[in-house]
């Protein structure tokens, strides 16, 4: 059970050293659960940093293996394909647009009528 802290004394930073003996000097039962939640901590930070450092890695790493796949595996260029408008319902279109623009004109040009003969009316 002391197997660990006194590893960590031997191996362990500066810091860790002095806590150990501290932990181990202390009575009671809860001493002993310290210094292993202190090693539990400290393996599971060195877990998540190396797992950090290695998803960098590979993420630097992906452009140069990209590149290496495509030697084996190339892009195929594969022509797209253009969606054709679909054809309208209307057999003139032409005349659907000007029959538009026709409402539009009136419509406007009864607005612009109005708010002229409010003004003279003012």
């Amino acid at each position: 059970m002391y197997a660990m802290p006194m590893l960590l004394e031997q191996t362990g930073p500066t810091l860790l050293g002095q806590v150990v003996p501290m932990l181990r000097d202390q009575s009671g039962a809860g001493s002993g659960s310290l210094a292993n939640g202190l090693v539990v901590a400290l393996v599971g930070l060195m877990i998540v940093f190396s797992a950090l450092i290695f998803i960098s890695l590979f993420i630097a790493a992906l452009p140069h293996l990209l590149n290496k796949l495509a030697v084996i595996w190339p892009e195929v260029d594969e022509p797209v394909a253009h969606h054709a408008h679909h054809e309208s319902q209307v057999a003139d279109d032409n005349a659907v647009l000007a029959a538009i623009g026709f409402v539009l004109h009136t419509e406007f040009q009864r607005q612009l009528d109005s708010q002229h003969s409010s003004e003279q009316s003012s």
